[in-house]
Order: C-alpha cells, then structure tokens, then sequence
C-alpha cells in the first residue's frame, strides 16, 4: 500500500509539471493498478524473498488468500475506472498489468521471466511506472511533445535508479536465485556508479525546465535530484530493507507536499 501511495503521488506530481486540472479518479487507478501488480509481484517472488525479505515471505505466505483477493479486487476497481474515463485510460492502466504479468510469471520452462534476463527487469519496472506518469494526466490535453518527453525521461530515470537500488540490496540472494540484475553483474561500486551517473543527468531536466518556465516546479525537481544524490550515497554504506523502503519510496510524499505548498 505504501508503494501504491508513492506510484500515486508521483502522478499527482505529473499532473502538477503538465498543469493540467487533477483528475481523483485517475490517481485512485494509479492507486489500485500498483497495488495490484506489487501484489502480484510478491506472490509470484515468494521463493526469491525468503532470501532477500524473510519476514516480508513468511506474512505473504500465511496470508496468501488475503493478498490474491485484495490484488484481484484492486485491479478490477482500476479497471471500472479505466472503461468508465475512456479507452486510452484502460490503455495505459492495462500496460503495468501486462509488464508485470510477463515481468514476473515464467510460461514456458524454456523462456526465461523478464526479471531473469539482465537490465530487462529494471527496464520493465521503471517503464512500467513511467508510461502511467508521464501520460495518465494528458489524456485529454493538449500538451507539448516536448513537454512530455521531458517528464517521461525524468520520470523513467527515477524509476530506473529506485529499481537498481532496491536490486543492489538484493543482489546475494538474486545470486543464489540467479536472478542476473545490474548490481549482481557490475558489482557494488560501478553500480553507485551509474546511479550517481544517471542522476546526474537530471541536472539537464532542471535546465529544461527553466527553458519551459516551470518555475513553481524547479524547486521540487531540484529536490527530486539532490534527495536521488543523498540516498545513493547513504544506501551505499548502509543495507537496511525498512530504511530503503521509507526513504526511496517515501519521497514522492515529500515532494507532493512540496508542491502542494508551491501551488497555494
């Protein structure tokens, strides 16, 4: 729920960057479609996650008719919702469905999951979140491609980043599972590497936005890049799960309420 609460924050955010009237029933589908596709996800990762989040494993597993039913039930309501608003919603509310059915089931003993084959997980996760950031809040709008373009590239890297952090922690049972992420192939170090890397890069998204006169959103999009600075440095030294979670994920809550402040 925590990790829904943060997918949708992060479209209310997009909503904010394109300055486009907000939509509730498209924020409570973002809502419902990340609850359902990390509820699939962890039901699916039981056996990686008695390596990687023992505790998380054993309350799945004693729980496990709740978290089908609750999953089940969160992605019909997204779907309502989808076909009610129009077709294009339901397009992009089904595509995190359909990446996180191919992300994490295995149809064929031959075909590996995308999570098993390397870089394709990250890819897929942060794609996943990006496509209903960056175009839920313009169905319906005129917007510059330009425009859009710029939010789905700051979106994508976030997501990028947030994923191959949450992999590095993973990475001794993913291992084991042979699981092939980016931290298990590059090692620690080159992984903060590219993270640092590619965090750097949204130095270029501020300057583009300044060019696009979003000047109340600077100040959170400088955020988003300093706080992506601070917690890479930090989860560089310290591997705590609990930590991770709060601090990644809990920053779309902090920069929400940036913005919520910037607007009034």
């Amino acid at each position: 729920m925590f990790i829904a609460l943060s997918g949708c924050l992060k479209t209310f955010f997009s909503f904010s960057l394109y300055g486009v009237t907000l939509s509730y029933p498209l924020l409570i589908a973002t809502f419902l479609v990340i609850y359902s596709v990390y509820g699939l996800n962890k039901i699916t990762d039981t056996k990686e996650d008695q390596l990687n989040a023992p505790e998380r494993s054993k309350i799945i597993s004693s729980h496990l008719k709740l978290f089908k039913y609750t999953t089940v039930s969160a992605l019909i309501l997204s779907m309502v919702i989808g076909i009610l608003h129009s077709w294009k919603v339901l397009l992009v509310l089904i595509f995190p469905l359909i990446a996180g059915v191919v992300y994490s089931i295995k149809f064929q003993p031959r075909i590996p999951r995308l999570k098993d084959i390397y870089a394709v997980k990250s890819f897929t996760v942060a794609l996943s979140w990006t496509v209903g950031n960056t175009f839920l809040p313009v169905i319906g709008h005129r917007v510059d491609f330009i425009l859009m373009g710029l939010v789905f590239y700051f979106f994508f890297i976030k997501s990028f980043i947030n994923t191959v952090l949450f992999d590095l922690l993973d990475r001794k049972g993913d291992k084991k599972n042979r699981t092939i992420t980016i931290p298990v192939v590059m090692g620690k170090s080159r992984t903060i590497q590219l993270l640092l890397i590619l965090n750097t890069t949204l130095i270029l998204v501020i300057q583009l936005a300044l060019a696009f006169k979003l000047l109340p959103f600077i100040i959170p999009l400088i955020f988003c890049t300093v706080y992506g600075y601070l917690y890479i440095f930090y989860f560089s030294r310290q591997e705590n799960r609990l930590e991770m979670d709060i601090l990644v994920d809990g920053e779309w809550i902090l920069v929400a309420f940036i913005t919520i402040l910037l607007v009034k």
